[in-house]
């Protein structure tokens, strides 16, 4: 199956869009947490600030004009404190600020009997640590503010406090109640919610991204689907089109070779014999390839295409020709070449045109230099028309011509073997020669069907002279 080249964007995507939807669900859980802490803090506070004022109107109505430490005033007040009970496992303690002691407690296990009260630092709900004020600091007889709410760390817990000046019993009250006990409750609501929420999010997070590759992976399909199909029509278009114009071209150059009473096979040879070439140069020089190959193949089809041009008086001869006569028939190559020129004008930048026009003007250039129509020498000749030139040598020394017999295949070897250096590339000469076995076939084969075209021609005549015999028996007969 084609790789899918957006997947891996795809959950990319996906995974960074799931990381960010769990961090702003932690961030607002967070947030949330803390806000809420922050109101379960305030009411507290209150509870704190409404049982406080009761236990100091309670602690008011004593009238002493003695000194609050003195041993009876102290246990009335202890017992007074004592019947109090404050939520959430929350204390009572009465301060003198004078002398910075406890004088009372309740519970008395709720605060060490040796803890210093000047430890204690007060912070309201909203403020910060640098912002914190000592107790006694806090609330004093020539404050005007006598109480105060907030936070307090007391024998290493943390706490709510309300602090009230008593000051009829010239004393400092204050109420706790441990956080972490205010907050349990809380912290396992949010604590679970917080898991509910983070697990719904992910879950759905990963249904959202299985939903959207699962869209993907549809839409892909169905556009494989079309785009193979459209891959199809073009495939069998251009399968159509490659077809017509392999027909055209044969059809141009079957035209040009019919001119001098030659078949069809001739140019099926010479495609054979310069794609075996072409091959072989190719495979020793990385900047030619298949498509160099093939179009040099089909080119050389039109190596003769000129010989439309050229009257059959002088392209029919069956003897040598004249001076005039061969300056005549050269011609063909600059006949034929600016006729694919035009053609190539008109059609733009094309390899093919390129190629074949180079066949049809050079084909009869001499590696000495001494061929026409422009006496090119050695590489100034290109490539394409010094390999057509052996091919076309090779098929005409092995091929029935009217002024001449077949070649068999080592006489015509020997004959290009000649004419390395002078009349052919040297290096297209090495190719054919390591190649000659498949050339060797090739015109085997068209002197087998030449055998096979005499004995069909030879059996009709002997039919045909039967039949003229018999009929001459008869006639005499009758007479």
């Amino acid at each position: 199956m084609k790789n899918k080249p957006g997947w891996s964007i795809v959950i990319l995507i996906s995974s960074v869009h799931l990381a960010l939807l769990l961090l702003a669900v932690m961030m607002l859980s967070t947030w949330f947490h803390t806000q809420t802490e922050e109101t379960i803090g305030q009411r507290t506070c209150n509870d704190n600030r409404t049982l406080a004022l009761q236990v100091t109107r309670s602690l008011n109505h004593f009238e002493s004009g003695t000194k609050l430490n003195q041993e009876v005033e102290l246990n009335r007040l202890c017992e007074k404190i004592d019947s109090i009970t404050v939520p959430n496992g929350g204390f009572i303690i009465v301060i003198n600020p004078q002398s910075a002691k406890i004088l009372c407690c309740s519970p008395q296990k709720a605060i060490p009997v040796d803890f210093d009260p000047t430890s204690i630092k007060l912070k309201m709900l909203s403020q910060s640590l640098e912002e914190q004020v000592d107790l006694l600091r806090s609330v004093a007889p020539n404050n005007r503010h006598r109480h105060f709410d907030g936070r307090a760390e007391i024998a290493g817990r943390e706490h709510f406090v309300s602090v009230e000046f008593l000051p009829k019993l010239h004393c400092i009250m204050m109420l706790g109640q441990p956080a972490k006990q205010s907050m349990t409750g809380l912290t396992s609501l949010i604590v679970n919610t917080r898991q509910l929420v983070f697990t719904a999010t992910l879950l759905l997070g990963l249904v959202s991204i299985c939903l959207i590759m699962t869209i993907l992976n549809r839409s892909y399909l169905k556009s494989e689907t079309i785009t193979e199909g459209l891959e199809s029509k073009v495939t069998q278009r251009e399968s159509e089109l490659l077809r017509t114009k392999n027909a055209v071209i044969f059809g141009l150059a079957k035209l040009a070779e019919s001119r001098d009473n030659d078949t069809a096979e001739h140019l099926e040879r010479i495609r054979s014999y310069v794609t075996i070439l072409a091959k072989d140069v190719a495979s020793k020089q990385e900047e030619l390839d298949d498509e160099w190959v093939r179009n040099l193949g089909l080119a050389s089809s039109l190596h003769d295409i000129g010989k439309v041009g050229v009257p059959d008086s002088i392209l029919l001869k069956p003897g040598p020709l004249s001076m005039e006569e061969r300056a005549v028939i050269e011609l063909h190559t600059v006949i034929g070449g600016e006729c694919l020129e035009a053609i190539q004008m008109r059609l733009g930048n094309n390899s093919f045109m390129h190629t074949a026009k180079q066949v049809a003007f050079f084909h009869h250039e001499r590696w000495d230099g001494s061929g026409y129509p422009h006496g090119l020498k050695e590489e100034e000749t290109p490539l394409t028309a010094r390999i057509v030139a052996v091919a076309d040598v090779y098929d005409a020394l092995t091929s029935k011509r009217p002024y001449k017999t077949p070649f068999g295949h080592l006489e015509s070897r020997a004959i290009i073997i000649s004419g390395s250096g002078s009349q052919f590339d040297p290096e297209v000469v090495d190719a054919f020669l390591r190649h000659e076995d498949e050339f060797r076939k090739i015109s085997q084969a068209q002197a087998d069907i030449a055998n096979r075209t005499v004995r069909k021609q030879f059996a009709n005549s002997e039919e045909l002279i039967k039949n003229i015999t018999e009929r001459t028996s008869e006639n005499q007969s009758n007479l």
